[in-house]
This record gives structure tokens, sequence and C-alpha cells, in this order.
């Protein structure tokens, strides 16, 4: 297996990992791979990427129960947090189906 191929499978699966180890697989190919720029850029995209809605899903919870706590009241809270979480979800599918391109873009490159 030549330099080029092994560099393209790393790069495809740090994307893919969002299937089976999402954050810690792309978090592990930086800090090994990170004298390569290559192996490099694709891990801290599908890095972050990945540990977006990680971070959204953490801030929904605390703003919810922030907002709960001071308005006490539970109708406006079931509105706001229902509205975050779709936003959250669309942004979670966006960010998931990015991931899988990626991945087939840099397998098919």
């Amino acid at each position: 297996m030549d330099y080029s191929s092994r560099n393209k499978i790393i790069n495809g699966l740090s994307y893919l990992s969002i299937l089976f180890l999402p954050v810690i697989f792309p978090l592990i190919v930086w800090i090994i791979g990170g004298r390569q720029a290559d192996i490099r850029h694709h891990a801290i995209r599908a890095f972050w990427t990945q540990l977006i809605p990680a971070i959204l899903g953490i801030g929904l919870v605390i703003v919810g129960a922030f907002y709960g706590f001071v308005t006490s009241d539970v109708q406006s809270t079931s509105w706001l947090l229902i509205g975050m979480f779709a936003i959250f979800c669309l942004i979670s599918v966006i960010l998931f189906l990015y991931n899988i391109v990626k991945a087939i873009q840099v397998f098919i490159a």
C-alpha cells in the first residue's frame, strides 16, 4: 500500500468515524498524524464537525434549564426547548451528512 492510499484511508476514516467513534478517532489521528499536513487538515475538520453537536446539546440543556428556572413557566420553556431541539436536530443531521459526503469525496479523490 503506497503512501497516498494510506493517507486516503486514514482521512476517510476520520470522517466515517462519526458512525463508530465520533470525536475520539479524529482526535487520535490528529495527535498521531500531526506532522502530515493532509492528515492533520482532515482530522481537525472531522473532529470539529463531530464535536459541534455535542457542544450544542450541552448548550441546549444549560439554556433550557436556566430559562426554566428563571421564568418558572412550563409552557414557554417547553416551546423554547422544542424549537431549540428542532434546530439542534437539523444541525446534527447536516453535519452527519457532511461527514459522510466528505468521506466519499476523500475516497474517490
